[in-house]
């Protein structure tokens, strides 16, 4: 969808609020050298108004019992030109006369049918609109009509034609091609599910949309964006929701995908990792359907390893380095939530990682887990700060012992004397000399 829409910068334009929808004006023609009989039927609300073209006459209710008490029970007779208007506000049926002379007797006499307030909905004011035929036309394609003729609230960001037609030419056929598609998603792109007015609104306010996207409020001296499009009629509203009119078709950014490769590489903290994974030409994989489930040790971690072991296994990518990087990646999706102490997570080395967990601190093997659940398209990524190496890959420091040096005992990463071992371990051997030796995996 991007590369088929250009958003715009429109001029801002001054709002003109509206706040209902305007009435109906009934125009009746009382006379013509005799009085007209007419029956009207009208909506609570509406207004009427009498016109004499010729002849003499007036407009009386009085005298009939009529459910309303009009302001105007009498309207004034002239020979031609408006005798008056009248708003009606209540339901029922009015009766009403020409009472000059014997008039009446003779049978000029009318009546009026007031229907209770006529329902209106967001799909109303797009359909008796004059500038929305491109909008009514594919929300109706859309099927989305009895969506929004329902109980809402819905508030509407309705485009005019004219904002239709600054679309790239042909677009509209294409989309009206698949309503149910791209046109469906636009169409709700502009809906959201609530009753917002102008007065709700607020600068930098996000307003979410039935698509499942957001939209972005713009407030600058007193006037209003949506997006980048002009609110340039707000506060239409209606018995289920508010319409507001824009100058522009809003299209929903489609994302792109992000993959569990993506966040290693927008991440300063992984240039390390980055690099050996490009080196062992593990992107393409990574960057699949997935899902993959990544423990990504920092630059950090790395620097842990031995002097010159990183620069070693780049001279053989896809030897141990490979084998290293996939002992880092289990082959499906396993959030923070999932994981249980003692749980056994297998690798796409054909390893396995230990879980251990303890007041709330989880460890993958040896590795502390400081960001967990980085979700992205095809997996997730957990941040820890070690490397982890298959228990089958024997990694010593490249510092000699003296000879019939003794061993005294080894330290962990953070300090901590151990008595047990475990394999995938970075450990620290202290002897007699005083001489340290890291080491990975070794078995006792």
């Amino acid at each position: 969808m991007k590369n088929l829409f250009t958003k715009n910068l429109f001029a801002i334009i001054l709002i003109i609020p509206f706040s209902t929808i305007a009435q109906t004006t009934h125009n009746v023609i009382a006379g013509n050298y005799y009085f007209s009989t007419v029956n009207e039927t009208i909506y609570v609300g509406d207004e009427v108004c009498w016109f004499n073209e010729d002849g003499y006459h007036d407009v009386n209710f009085a005298g009939y019992g009529n459910p309303q008490d009009l302001v105007d029970q009498y309207l004034s007779p002239n020979s031609g030109g408006n005798l008056g208007c009248i708003t009606f506000n209540t339901s029922g049926s009015f009766t009403y006369d020409c009472s000059i002379g014997n008039h009446a007797a003779l049978g000029m006499v009318s009546s009026i049918t007031v229907q209770p307030s006529q329902s209106t909905t967001v799909v109303d004011v797009v359909v008796n609109s004059e500038n929305h035929t491109t909008l009514e036309a594919a929300v109706v394609a859309a099927g989305l009509v009895e969506t929004l003729s329902g109980d809402g609230p819905f508030t509407v960001f309705a485009p005019t034609d004219a904002a239709f037609a600054l679309l790239p030419e042909g677009l509209i056929a294409q989309l009206l091609e698949d309503p149910t598609g791209d046109l469906t998603t636009i169409l709700t792109h502009h809906v959201h599910a609530g009753n917002v007015l102008s007065t709700d609104l607020s600068n930098g306010m996000m307003v979410p949309t039935l698509a499942g996207t957001e939209l972005t409020v713009s407030i600058m001296d007193g006037m209003v964006q949506i997006d980048n499009a002009n609110v340039s009629i707000a506060d239409i509203e209606t018995d289920n929701g508010v319409v507001h009119v824009i100058d522009a078709v809003l299209v929903p950014e489609e994302e792109e995908p992000t993959t569990v490769v993506d966040v290693v590489v927008n991440s300063e903290n992984h240039t390390t990792l980055e690099a050996a994974v490009v080196a062992a030409g593990l992107v393409e994989t990574l960057s699949g359907d997935g899902p993959f489930t990544v423990f990504a040790p920092t630059d950090a971690a790395f620097a842990l390893l031995p002097e010159g072991l990183i620069a070693q296994l780049l001279e053989d990518p896809t030897g141990d380095l490979t084998t290293i990087l996939t002992h880092h990646v289990h082959a499906g999706n396993v959030l923070s939530t999932d994981l249980s102490n003692g749980m056994m997570v297998p690798t796409l080395a054909g390893t396995e990682l230990t879980v251990s967990i303890m007041d709330g601190m989880v460890q993958i093997d040896n590795a502390n887990v400081s960001i967990a659940d980085i979700e992205t398209d095809n997996g997730v990524v957990h941040v820890i700060d070690a490397v982890l190496v298959p228990s089958d890959l024997n990694i010593y420091d490249v510092n000699i012992l003296p000879s019939q040096d003794d061993y005294l005992y080894s330290i962990d990463i953070m300090g901590r004397k151990i008595t047990n071992v475990l394999f995938h371990q970075i450990i620290f051997d202290v002897y007699s000399s005083g001489k340290v030796v890291k080491r990975y995996c070794v078995e006792n």
